[in-house]
């Protein structure tokens, strides 16, 4: 009996980390919802990759048809410049089944945090961590919802040559 509840949690054990690992590192890549921001606006973000890292901007609202401006930038010379296709994730890393090690860039406050992303087991919903701190314990989670296939083509990602990095 004993014997028999050891075998089946052991196998429990080992089911469970195989799925945990089975998620491949281009998986986040695609059009995703955002959060509604502070004007109830949703934007529309392209996560692609670049040199085995993975970045992230907007270039669509889903709501609204406002052009936003990068105004709390604390470069003076950026200030007018759009948000859209301003590159404000960046470097994220696939490493050891977990994406980590980004930046993200957060307009509202015009300042950079450390980033993370968990994807959700059905890889339907991203969770980022927004953290001040490398081990993500001080920060803020936002969720994103993966565009449906039905909804892709209502949205037209820009080209990787109309992009805005930060640096």
């Amino acid at each position: 009996m004993k014997r028999n509840l050891i075998i089946k949690v052991l196998a429990f054990t080992m089911l469970f980390n195989i799925i945990a690992l089975a998620q491949n590192s281009d998986d986040i890549v695609g059009l995703w919802y955002s959060h509604a921001d502070a004007k109830n606006r949703i934007a529309v973000i392209e996560i692609f990759k670049e040199n085995n890292k993975y970045y992230a901007y907007s270039f669509a609202y889903t709501n609204s048809n406002d052009v936003v401006y990068d105004v709390n930038n604390p470069k003076k010379e950026l200030k007018n410049l759009p948000l859209k296709g301003l590159v404000y994730l960046y470097d994220l890393e696939f490493k050891n089944g977990e994406w980590k090690n980004g930046k993200i860039y957060n307009p509202e406050q015009g300042k950079v945090y450390n980033a993370k992303i968990d994807l959700s087991s059905n890889k339907q919903e991203i969770k980022l961590k927004a953290s001040v701190d490398g081990a993500g314990l001080f920060g803020k989670t936002l969720t994103w919802r993966k565009v449906p296939a039905n909804e892709v083509s209502k949205y037209m990602p820009l080209n990787k040559n109309e992009l805005r990095r930060l640096n």
